[in-house]
């Protein structure tokens, strides 16, 4: 199972900050943030599987392309949002961290509006 292999990596990885913080402390978030690259690309194919059911799920559903590139990009943002604040918070830098979650929960939420506006054009049609 390729998680026990993801595991192994970052367990390794954790071991190797700790060590080199105490010898190298310039170098441990270099080997986090590697470590951490090394895990996102062992499963970068998984998200090839995930985009291409939810392509599939939503062409029989009728939604328009716009929407589902739409929501890959959403979920690309919340991905990379979460794994660059993980790794400002590994280099202890909390406040930074926070501002990159909120930047992009706002872009999330700015690039949501045309489906809101769509879905509320949708119900009061439904209404009226």
């Amino acid at each position: 199972m390729e998680i026990f292999r993801i595991a192994a990596i970052a367990l390794i990885t954790a071991f190797c900050v700790l060590v080199l913080r105490e010898a190298k402390s310039e170098l441990a978030p270099i080997v986090a943030l590697v470590g951490g690259l090394v895990v996102v690309l062992s499963v970068i194919n998984y998200f090839s599987d995930v985009f291409s059911v939810i392509s599939s799920v939503a062409k029989k559903a009728g939604l328009a392309a716009s929407v589902v590139t739409l929501l890959f990009k959403v979920i690309a943002i919340g991905y990379v949002t979460e794994f660059s604040s993980s790794i400002m918070d590994d280099m202890g830098l909390s406040s930074l961290s926070d501002k990159v979650t909120l930047a992009g929960k706002l872009i999330i939420v700015a690039m949501s509006l045309p489906i809101v506006v769509q879905l509320f054009n949708f119900i009061a049609g439904l209404l009226a």
